[in-house]
């Protein structure tokens, strides 16, 4: 009896293992199929990224130094920030363009909101050249102000022949949740004021006019020009401290800068009251002329008379130790408008008309002046 009884104990083992095994196999083949199943419901890319931060900051651009020879610095950043992320990621490369090889390039630096690092090169072949490439993070403390500086010592020549001793590219960029929210397009209806006939070289304080006039200020630009804008003799004066010579005359005058305009501006608000005053903006990234143009306030930007050309020096002025270069196929215009969709911006331009050009050809030459522009506000 006991013989039979070990003999069924060990059969009913036997059938406990191989059920066992049985239900280990199949939860096996499950977990399987299960791995296999899930990789292939892994959500797509875009269900991916609706489940991670988005970046409410994602810019990139380019500043380059002003334009005094074929021979440039020129800086590409970037800048990015998560949702609930107090960090502004920030990158820049420095590239010198030149259209024939360099060998007498020496040592530069590159410098993210003022923390600078220096770099070497020496002979370089080609039009674009990589320099350096630079990285940081910032604590963001929501409209941030960052400023890019690369400078590059270098001997350059102007197309007059004139020497320039290192080359220099600076700009500053507004890091702001709100001009990622800009509306796509703007207009401004401001009113047309010609230079012509009475200030044929009238440009820069004409269009100071027109933007004056635009914010209720009912001035001619003769009173403007005769009563509040500085004025030097054409061939000795710092064109960023006064007009070169007087607009009234068609040839020696060569005009003035932003800090001329801002200085003429102010007096004027100053004298016959108002609550506005006028900034120099000079440097900033355009997408900053953009965002106020949208918030209905016109720009004084610096850029071409004639878009297909770019800006040369044709005369470099040396007063009290600096030089001034001057420079031909310069003008004055007021920014009134923009569209990204299409690409394009408006410019009321002091020779007579109102017109729209490519938005990127307007940034490329706005760019080779200068970057120089005005607002008042």
């Amino acid at each position: 009896m006991k013989k039979y009884l070990s003999c069924i104990i060990l059969i009913i083992l036997c059938i406990v293992c191989v059920a066992v095994f049985y239900v280990n196999a199949n939860d096996f083949e499950n977990d399987n199929n299960n791995a296999t199943q899930g990789s292939a419901n892994k959500p797509s890319n875009d269900e991916a990224t609706n489940d991670m931060p988005q970046p409410t900051i994602d810019k990139t651009g380019t500043i380059m130094s002003e334009r005094l020879s074929d021979t440039n610095l020129r800086i590409e950043w970037a800048i990015y920030k998560l949702e609930n992320e107090a960090k502004l990621y920030l990158s820049a490369e420095v590239y010198l363009d030149t259209p024939e090889q360099i060998t007498n390039a020496g040592s530069g630096y590159i410098s993210i909101n003022g923390v600078k690092e220096q770099f070497f090169t020496n002979t370089m072949v080609g039009k674009s050249n990589l320099l350096t490439s630079y990285s940081c993070v910032l604590e963001s403390k929501g409209n941030d102000v960052i400023s890019f500086d690369a400078y590059l010592d270098i001997t350059s020549y102007t197309q007059t022949g004139d020497k320039i001793n290192g080359l220099h590219a600076i700009g500053t960029v507004i890091a702001s949740e709100e001009y990622m929210k800009m509306q796509n397009s703007a207009l401004i209806d401001l009113e047309l004021i010609s230079k012509f006939p009475e200030l044929p070289s009238g440009d820069e304080i004409t269009a100071l006019c027109m933007v004056l006039n635009y914010l209720k200020h009912d001035v001619d630009k003769c009173d403007l020009s005769d009563l509040y804008l500085s004025k030097g003799p054409a061939h000795y004066t710092d064109i960023f401290e006064a007009n070169a010579g007087n607009p009234k005359d068609t040839y020696n005058s060569y005009g003035c800068m932003p800090p001329v305009i801002v200085n003429a501006a102010n007096k004027y608000i100053g004298i016959n009251g108002g609550s506005f005053s006028a900034f120099d903006i000079s440097g900033y990234n355009v997408d900053m002329l953009y965002y106020e143009v949208s918030k209905g306030n016109p720009v004084i930007v610096w850029a071409c008379e004639e878009f297909d050309s770019t800006p040369s020096v044709f005369r470099t002025l040396i007063i009290d130790g600096k030089a001034t270069y001057l420079k031909s196929n310069v003008n004055t215009l007021v920014l009134i408008g923009y569209d990204l969709e299409k690409g394009t911006v408006t410019l009321a331009n002091p020779s007579g008309n109102i017109f729209d050009i490519d938005m990127e050809l307007f940034e490329k030459r706005f760019s080779e002046v200068g970057s120089y522009a005005v607002i008042i506000k």
